[in-house]
């Protein structure tokens, strides 16, 4: 079939979305595992990356998609080598991987467009042949560990099984194999454990009882129980279970508490990691594991896929109840007075404790709405490890990746915006930050370099800090490259201190690369950067020490859907300036204001300020009463600060962020609106984008 031509697929429109969730969630894992795969992988990430590649394999072979299938079963032909310990994972045998890995994202897109790729397999299948083909040095791959033929029950599940004994139940010895055809080898396991618990008291499990309630068992499942039932009973009950291939239930005649035989044709090799096998499945003082006397069955957790599209609209409804929920309590204060005086007692009781009762619900509705958007940000860490493995490999440089925070949550909307600004931070971390093995073992580190990727929760903000172990950042090049670039003034570079010239990283147009190369040097990355985390309400900093490394850490709401906000009006129009931003706020009567080059500036804790009137700034040309008394409100963004001349303030809010829509469109220094407990409109400031406007914050005053 020529390229471009539509393909067609056996699945209907449920089948395709179920397909699509399932290959983005497999190659994700692959994404991040495979780097890992390098040296000595430990047997559970050799088992992980194995079962994804098989999952892949048997849903593309499912549907039909026969190229997807064809490269699937290469790769998991060289996993299997590698399980099996015949293959010890190499650079080459990575690159040949995560090289169809790419090549699966692009297959997995035909399924969405049916249209077929320009992806030819052929040169991937071979090179993966050729990893399958190549021989490994001799002392460099360890003879696979022979089958542990024998297990050690420990101590206290032997006298379990013991006591049931002596109650009329017979101990037996259970092996079942799943068949190497089922695609959900894990969900077969959990139902054999079921069964088992139904019909006998189940002692011991490999995999133990928490592995596969977790849904991380494999194709394998060995018991040791104690049942009334005959071996006969429990054979025909296995083996009525679907994708069931062998079932063998041997009575235990002999004592407990020796070692148990296994069957030969048991698969209980462990994978080959160059380790000793162990004789023993659990040592003798081990805590017991699958035994129903020692420890309660965990809870398996339960989940269900929810479309986006349906999570924005009760999203939408909750901020619509929130809004009502604001005008509700307005209107109990107003009436209340009025009920009082009419001494309606009674009645006024009833009324606020409605309305504390549906603000109460209305929380704890919008704490659940929010809390069903929020994922874990490891769906963006995950994907950053075969990012730093490309950039160092291109640089020819060492460098380790290090993360923390995997499970701190924020909103969905967010983790979608913040994968650039990252990916942009990272390559400059490998690429400007991390000195080459040579220049690292001059300065006394270590040749291999770290980066480390952390995230963290704090009120309602998260942060993600990227730091590194290398060099720092050079303020004096910094200083010169924007002179030269006409960015700033060589007077202004003279006088801004250190902290104002790391700054200048985010001056658009400004690189310090040597040369220029397709990882940078373009002077784009880190001005994309601080352009979307501000769009995003947040902020970026950095801190840099010279021979140390360089540190970078992103702000962000937790949410896009409320924000913390200053009301304020001005010229009776209600705005909402993001709290972000606002340092402090003062009544014009006590602020210092001064007229400095024919501009109103306030002197504001050491420093001079700009003062913006807000109306003014936003296009507001509207006649205004300038005969009562105004505030002050001091803003930040970045290192620049300036001063917002307003009417009133209005106090802080959670307010609900709202679209402007088509109408109205995009308007400058404005984000979006918010509908206030009156009924009135209010307008979202864009604070960043005014601020930055403004000049550079005058020098200390």
């Amino acid at each position: 079939m020529a390229k471009g031509q539509p393909l067609q697929f056996d699945l209907d429109a449920d089948d395709l979305k179920l397909f699509s969730e399932e290959a983005a969630e497999q190659l994700e894992l692959l994404d991040n595992a495979l780097v890992q795969l390098e040296g000595e992988p430990e047997p559970d990430l050799v088992q992980q990356i194995f079962r994804a590649a098989h999952t892949l394999k048997g849903s593309s072979a499912t549907i039909g998609h026969k190229r997807m299938a064809s490269l699937t079963h290469v790769m998991e032909t060289v996993l299997d080598q590698v399980r099996q310990g015949k293959k010890r994972p190499s650079s080459d045998m990575v690159d040949a991987l995560l090289a169809g890995l790419d090549a699966l994202r692009v297959l997995a897109d035909e399924v969405q467009t049916r249209v077929e790729s320009a992806v030819d397999i052929e040169p991937l299948i071979a090179d993966l042949n050729a990893v399958l083909n190549a021989e490994d040095a001799p002392d460099e791959v360890e003879p696979a560990p022979a089958a542990v033929s024998a297990l050690v029950l420990p101590g206290e599940i032997a006298a379990a099984l013991a006591a049931a004994t002596d109650q009329g139940k017979n101990p037996f010895l259970i092996e079942v194999a799943i068949a190497a055809s089922c695609q959900l080898p894990s969900i077969r396991c959990y139902q054999l454990l079921q069964e088992l618990d139904a019909l006998a008291e189940v002692g011991f499990t490999r995999p133990d009882r928490a592995t596969i309630e977790s849904g991380s068992a494999e194709f394998e499942l060995i018991a040791v129980v104690a049942s009334t039932q005959n071996d006969e009973q429990l054979t025909a009950a296995i083996s009525s279970i679907s994708d069931v291939e062998t079932a063998k239930v041997r009575h235990l005649a002999d004592s407990l508490t020796a070692p148990i035989a296994l069957s030969a044709s048991s698969k209980a090799e462990q994978p080959g990691t160059g380790r000793k096998p162990q004789v023993s499945l659990v040592e003798d003082d081990s805590p017991s594991q699958g035994t129903a006397a020692a420890a309660p069955a965990r809870k398996v957790a339960q989940s269900v896929r929810i479309d986006v599209e349906r999570l924005d609209g009760l999203m939408n409804l909750v901020g619509e109840l929130v809004i009502d929920r604001t005008r509700l309590q307005q209107i109990r204060e107003q009436l209340s007075g009025m009920l009082k005086n009419a001494n309606l007692n009674e009645l006024t009781e009833n009324f606020e404790e409605t309305t504390s009762h549906l603000a109460r619900v209305t929380d704890e509705l919008q704490d659940q709405i929010m809390r069903s958007r929020m994922l874990p940000v490891r769906s963006v860490l995950t994907r950053l490890p075969r990012l730093v493995r490309d950039v160092a490999a291109k640089c020819g440089k060492k460098v380790d990746l290090v993360t923390a925070g995997e499970e701190t949550e924020l909103d969905r909307s967010v983790i979608e915006e913040i994968s650039d600004p990252l990916v942009h931070i990272l390559r400059n971390a490998v690429d400007h930050g991390i000195e080459s093995p040579e220049e690292r073992r001059a300065a006394g580190k270590p040749e291999t370099g770290v980066v480390s990727v952390t995230a963290w929760n704090q009120e309602t903000y998260i942060y993600l800090a990227v730091k590194d172990d290398g060099k720092g950042i050079d303020t004096k090049t910094l200083r010169r490259k924007a002179v030269e670039r006409g960015l700033v003034s060589a007077e202004v570079a003279e006088a801004a201190t250190e902290d104002t010239v790391l700054q200048y990283i985010f001056l658009p147009g400004l690189s310090t690369a040597k040369t220029l190369s397709d990882v940078s040097g373009r002077g784009v990355g880190m001005d994309i950067v601080r352009t979307n985390i501000e769009r995003l309400n947040g902020q970026v900093r950095v801190k840099s020490t010279p021979g140390q490394g360089s540190e970078i850490t992103i702000q962000l709401p937790l949410t896009l859907a409320t924000t913390k906000a200053l009301m304020v009006t001005a010229n009776d129009t209600v705005y909402a300036l993001p709290l972000v931003s606002v340092t402090e706020a003062l009544a014009e009567s006590e602020a210092d204001m001064h007229l400095v080059g024919g501009r109103r500036t306030l002197r504001l804790r050491g420093k001079l300020l700009t003062v913006i009137d807000l109306a003014g700034a936003l296009g507001d040309s509207r006649p205004r009463q300038l005969n009562r008394e105004r505030y002050v409100v001091a803003a930040r963004h970045s290192e620049r600060q300036v001063a917002f001349l307003v009417d009133r303030l209005l106090g802080e809010q959670d307010v609900v962020v709202k679209s402007l829509g088509d109408l109205i469109g995009n308007r400058k220094g404005l984000t979006g609106a918010t509908i206030l407990g009156d009924g009135t409109l209010g307008l979202i400031i864009d604070s960043a984008s005014l601020i930055a406007e403004q000049a550079p914050t005058a020098a200390t005053a």
